[in-house]
């Protein structure tokens, strides 16, 4: 690895872990518990497509991406291609129970009586029975099982289902074809989807994470993941001229970020290089989230790697956060069930317009789920020590 991109006061965990890539995902994560919050906030001011136009769903793809590529590349080699689809397929199942387990759960509460209004689906069709179970038919109770309908804060819980499912295939691919062939056809798929887009499923969540699109992310992260010392040494060996591109790439992406009309925050966070409705114009042409622009494309492209090399150089301060970040990294799944639940609460307290109570309101909610977390990651380790954690 090059110089400028080691990590000179921090090594891997004993299971091999990249302690980077969980304080990443950890910070997605907190993003989404802000962001689906729905409150205004100092945080809010931050975590929503304001130094980048990206959201921490991106992110979050191409890491699970990553990791899983880091985790089962290896393992494809060693125990063979029957032995990592059982263990993708375990872990496929695991999400599509979770799904169902807080879906149940969500409809289970509307039958007593909670109101659970600000996590159902949003879809007209499955409110009213969201809201009362006792109107869902047969056909409702086999959109749920088929994961159609599910509270819209877990809902892209569905499309790393499939992602999973897909990962087997994509790693056979990539040991049998090359990284350049799967990469390949990644990309015809996705353009495919732009020329012409449509759903797998008739799922809820394709609404905004069609799969189509959206497996370009995760299939450039399995290949990285699978390849990382491949990529390490490339890095190890290009001249300096490329990362500066990169970071020169991200500024610009930050710049015209900052002229994003439409995101909240003081006037200083506001620049006006662009007019609003030259952004708009702009950003709907090429950075739409639900179709997952070639502008967002790109700007991930620049801003996950600078900000990889970002938390690398500073490292010495982000390991000060590493018990929250990490934590909420590493049980990324058991994170996202929590919040569900914490956006369930949030609802039924009294709302305000105050930023620095939302802020405080946001910050407990996060605190509390990676307490959650760091006392169930314990009681799981002390109960088997020799486990090595799979990617979550």
């Amino acid at each position: 690895m090059p110089e400028w991109a080691q990590m000179p006061t921090a090594a891997p965990t004993r299971t091999g872990r990249d302690l980077r890539i969980d304080w990443l995902r950890g910070l997605a994560m907190a993003c989404v518990i802000v962001d689906h919050s729905k409150r205004a906030s100092v945080l809010s001011w931050f975590s929503y497509q304001r130094f980048w136009l990206v959201t921490a769903a991106e992110v979050f793809v191409v890491l699970s991406g990553v990791v899983l590529g880091m985790v089962y590349g290896p393992r494809l080699v060693r125990d063979g291609w029957r032995a990592v689809t059982w263990r993708l397929g375990r872990r496929a199942l695991t999400l599509y129970a979770s799904f169902l387990a807080v879906t149940l759960s969500i409809l289970g509460l509307a039958l007593v009586g909670v109101d659970v209004s600000a996590v159902t689906s949003w879809d007209p069709t499955s409110i009213d029975w969201f809201l009362d179970p006792r109107m869902m038919s047969a056909a409702n109770w086999r959109d749920v099982a088929l994961l159609r309908y599910g509270p819209w804060a877990f809902e892209i819980i569905g499309l790393y289902i499939w992602l999973v499912l897909a990962a087997g295939p994509i790693l056979v691919a990539l040991r049998s074809f090359g990284w350049r062939a799967v990469v390949t056809v990644s990309w015809l798929v996705y353009l495919g989807y732009r020329v012409a887009p449509h759903q797998l499923t008739s799922a809820e969540f394709e609404i905004v994470f069609p799969i189509l699109a959206w497996q370009l992310l995760f299939v450039h992260g399995v290949a990285i993941g699978a390849h990382r010392e491949q990529v390490s040494a490339f890095f190890a060996r290009c001249p300096r001229t490329l990362p500066m591109a990169v970071v020169a790439g991200a500024l610009g992406f930050t710049l015209f970020a900052l002229a994003n009309p439409a995101v909240a925050g003081p006037p200083w966070l506001r620049w006006s290089l662009v007019s609003p409705e030259r952004f708009a114009e702009l950003y709907e042409r090429y950075f739409a989230l639900s179709d997952l622009g070639i502008g967002r494309v790109l700007n991930l492209a620049v801003a996950l790697p600078v900000g990889y090399l970002l938390l690398t150089r500073g490292w010495p301060i982000a390991r000060r956060f590493q018990a929250l970040f990490v934590t909420l990294g590493k049980g990324s799944l058991g994170a996202f069930v929590l919040h569900v639940y914490g956006l369930l609460l949030l609802a039924h307290l009294p709302s305000s317009d105050g930023v620095w109570v939302n802020t405080a309101v946001q910050v407990a909610m996060i605190l509390s789920i990676a307490a959650l977390l760091g006392i169930m990651q314990r009681r799981r380790t002390a109960a088997v020590p020799s486990r090595t954690l799979l990617p979550t």
